[in-house]
């Protein structure tokens, strides 16, 4: 790509309107088209850290891992199992935490890139890193309170279906369950966009997330299926491609096949976080006239 298709791709991006749901995806993709290799690479890193942490926690508690993994029989098996249950705890915990953390600081990188591209403002894989290390905290914090929310939400209809004795009751709570996990999504789907960017704790981002959607739900929802199908197509021509046309040994082709996974994961994240950055920004614009704001900003002021 030569510099000026280049320039011309950001400025594009960056025009601040109302956009559709097309257009903010549309957005995304020339912005990645622009800077490939460092939406890449901070995709890619906080997998790579992972991988490291995962083989440091591996090769300090390999003896009780592989003790379990070898148990000739069912009964040493147990024993075994038994006897390190709590070790095998400690490192499934670890494992997970170290999982979760990675994937925060990599969703947050990746919408603190993308929303200085759109903003033409010049960012790096560095950079961007250490905003989403910055910030993931607050992305915990905000996921544990959505997942609390939607948690009681379900545990009253749970409640309410056991002690119904009537199907349609059970079917009408489960589908109020349905849309109103649906209405929470579309509510609050711009509340990592808002932590990041406006460095808001948890319950403001969330809050704050909330009044943008506000007559805009349908649109996000919209957004959000568009990005599972294009998804879905990308993931399964990937696997078509790579592993039923190309390798016929079984073992093989497990094998490549989560390999390819785990790129097409890693292709994708910039598309789907990147997403939500400018949504966050069209929604500004909506809500707030974000655009006519900061073209009178840009306007010259007498001295």
């Amino acid at each position: 790509m030569t510099t000026g298709s280049y320039d011309a791709g950001v400025q594009e991006g960056a025009a601040l309107r109302p956009l559709g749901v097309g257009d903010i995806v549309d957005r995304v993709f020339a912005l990645y088209r622009a800077r490939p290799l460092m939406y890449l690479a901070i995709a890619a890193i906080p997998y790579l850290v992972l991988m490291l942490v995962l083989v440091a926690l591996t090769a300090v508690f390999g003896g009780s891992l592989f003790a379990v993994l070898l148990a000739g029989d069912v009964t040493t098996l147990l024993d075994r199992l038994a006897a390190s249950l709590g070790i095998l705890v400690l490192y499934g915990s670890l494992a997970v935490v170290a999982s979760l953390i990675m994937s925060l600081v990599q969703s947050a990188a990746l919408v603190a890139a993308t929303a200085a591209r759109y903003m033409r403002q010049e960012t790096s894989v560095g950079s961007a890193l250490r905003i989403g290390l910055r910030a993931s905290p607050r992305l915990l914090g905000m996921g544990v309170v959505a997942v609390v929310a939607i948690g009681a939400l379900w545990t009253v209809l749970i409640i309410v279906m056991a002690v119904s004795h009537q199907w349609w009751s059970v079917l009408i709570a489960f589908l109020v369950g349905i849309v109103a996990t649906l209405y929470l999504a579309a509510s609050w789907m711009v509340s990592p966009a808002v932590a990041v960017l406006e460095s808001s704790g948890p319950l403001a981002s969330l809050g704050r997330a909330w009044r943008l959607a506000d007559g805009g739900r349908w649109r996000i929802l919209g957004l959000i299926l568009l990005l599972l199908i294009l998804q879905l197509v990308v993931s399964s021509l990937l696997s078509f491609l790579v592993v039923a046309s190309l390798v016929a040994d079984r073992t093989v082709q497990v094998i490549v096949q989560q390999a390819v996974n785990l790129l097409a994961t890693i292709a994708w994240a910039p598309v789907y976080w990147g997403t939500f950055a400018i949504l966050y920004y069209d929604l500004r614009v909506r809500k707030e006239a974000l655009d006519l704001q900061l073209a009178a900003e840009a306007l010259p002021r007498d001295a």
